[in-house]
């Protein structure tokens, strides 16, 4: 082979082989397009494993849903109410107060986890932390119609301690439905 290779003049190899074009290919996409690559027809699209949700029609309604819930001015200030209940938490961890007084301003849930954590501290033949807490402050926000968030801070002794309570509208007056104590 070589020795044929040898008897072609050297432009004839060349002239033998067609010469390749170079080819350049994008490289396809490794991942989704985001949405706004999307164009706006294709936002909604359905595909061919969507179905439609098996639930009822969605009710329609004359008002909005802001205009069904109580209006604020028949609520309580959030703060004084929260402190009020931060008191009859701490008197009920005293024995001073049933926890079922409690329990119209509860949700069960924490009603339910406050008889717990209670429990939890007489099995272990001591009080709760709370029992000699005092309430120094309480500072509320409202971050929606019908939902307040408290943050306050309890002396216990020479300890600083933090409470969360998150408060909503329901039956025209605030229920705690959820609380940190910690």
């Amino acid at each position: 082979m070589t020795t044929a290779l040898a008897d072609e003049p050297a432009g004839a190899a060349k002239r033998a082989r067609p010469a390749r074009a170079i080819t350049v290919r994008p490289a396809p996409r490794r991942e989704p397009p985001f949405d706004d690559e999307l164009p706006s027809r294709h936002l909604y699209a359905v595909g061919p494993h969507d179905q439609q949700l098996p639930f009822a029609a969605a009710i329609h309604r004359d008002r909005p849903v802001a205009a069904c819930l109580p209006p604020r001015a028949n609520l309580p200030d959030p703060a004084q109410w929260g402190r009020r209940l931060l008191v009859g938490i701490i008197e009920t961890a005293g024995g001073r107060r049933p926890l079922q007084q409690l329990a119209a301003l509860l949700t069960p849930s924490v009603a339910h986890g406050l008889g717990a954590d209670f429990e939890r501290a007489a099995l272990r033949r001591c009080r709760h932390w709370t029992h000699a807490a005092t309430v120094r402050s309480v500072r509320a926000c409202e971050p929606a119609e019908g939902v307040a968030e408290l943050c306050a801070t309890v002396q216990v002794g020479p300890r600083v301690r933090a409470v969360a309570m998150r408060l909503e509208s329901q039956d025209s007056r605030w229920r705690c439905t959820r609380l940190q104590l910690g």
